[in-house]
């Protein structure tokens, strides 16, 4: 099962022993389609000696961290901060190593803290152009869409262009489908007129012949030396394409304009998806003291920052919980774990995944 999204919560019971919490004991941080943003977050130690708030002291030097991660303590001599800070080189969550000490450095009890990446969707594939097909089975010169079941297209788009090989003929469709569906359109013939004796017409290129105009036009700057009648032009910005009237030199050629030979443009390709991320969250606290321990765990799963009803949770997949790095779920009946007397002894971590 993939897990889609996960966070964890841990529960202290208090018996008038040594015990440290951390204010955050996990996050999720921002990303891109693949890497963290660059970011930070803190997460503050609280040392208790049974229901009394004792000094703690972390030595940054000694905290483990991922590459890419880095972390700094402030100074404070009872309840250090520690800032945990994460570069662009963060590809995947991880796991924080923070030593505390207690007792003068007499007890030292390791706190871990979790991250995440809330990985951003990423961006849809882009739209697919007009095609450009080939051969001789689409015929004529009607411009009533007219079915070609024979032309061997199997999924003709709305916009797609055929060029008849035979006649120089050119098509659009103007309904999308099989080739017993699809129907296709005359739009212009790109033959050029008959050349004179012993030499062809000549396709030319570039973007200095413009315009619609079917009165023969001189353009000047054309840069074409020598035009001959029948002689074709394709404007490469436009896609305008035209036929040479008039032969001669720049100043004295002439050309109108044939058709345009540009598709349509291909529709918006589908959205990314939307990063999924989890909170656990406790109703009745996180610290509790000589067993009498009673709270709901509950996990808030949110897409695209805006949180999902058991309904939409549902569409995803299932919750299940775990206890202290098990691997064997404790509980799949849903957003909730009631937590009781006898369920935890001294300190437990909860985790809860969205498996789907």
């Amino acid at each position: 099962m993939a897990i889609k999204s996960s966070d964890q919560i841990s529960l202290v019971d208090l018996t008038d022993g040594f015990s440290v919490i951390l204010t955050n004991d996990s996050y999720t941080f921002p990303g891109t389609t693949n890497a963290a943003k660059a970011g930070s977050t803190t997460t503050t130690i609280v040392a208790m000696c049974g229901a009394d708030q004792i000094p703690a002291a972390v030595d940054n030097s000694k905290i483990i961290a991922p590459t890419g991660v880095t972390t700094s303590v402030d100074t404070d001599a009872t309840q250090p901060t520690v800032t945990i800070s994460v570069t662009t080189a963060v590809k995947t969550g991880g796991t924080v190593d923070i030593p505390v000490s207690l007792d003068g450095g007499n007890i030292i009890i390791h706190k871990y803290f979790t991250f995440q990446i809330a990985f951003t969707g990423a961006t849809g594939a882009a739209g697919s152009s007009a095609q450009w097909y080939s051969g001789t089975k689409i015929t004529g010169t009607s411009t009533t869409a007219t079915i070609f079941s024979d032309s061997g297209i199997t999924a003709a788009k709305v916009g797609d262009m055929y060029l008849n090989t035979d006649t120089m003929n050119t098509y659009r469709c103007t309904v999308a489908g099989a080739a017993s569906v699809a129907k296709w359109v005359y739009i212009g013939n790109i033959k050029g007129a008959t050349g004179e004796t012993g030499a062809g017409a000549i396709w030319y290129t570039g973007t200095k012949i413009t315009g619609t105009s079917t009165t023969a036009t001189i353009f000047s700057g054309s840069g074409i030396t020598n035009a001959k009648v029948g002689d074709m032009y394709l404007n490469t910005s436009t896609y305008n394409t035209y036929r040479c009237t008039v032969a001669g030199a720049a100043a004295a050629a002439k050309w109108v304009y044939v058709n345009n030979i540009k598709g349509a443009k291909g529709d918006q390709g589908n959205a990314g998806a939307d990063a999924i991320t989890m909170t656990v969250t406790s109703s009745n606290g996180t610290i509790f003291k000589n067993t009498a321990i009673t709270t709901t765990l509950t996990a808030h799963v949110y897409k695209a920052g805006a949180e999902l009803d058991a309904t939409a949770i549902a569409a995803l997949g299932t919750i299940k919980w775990y206890k202290d790095g098990s691997t064997t779920a404790l509980s799949t009946t849903g957003q909730t774990l009631n937590i009781g007397a006898g369920d935890i002894e001294n300190k437990a971590t909860y985790i809860a995944q969205l498996e789907g």
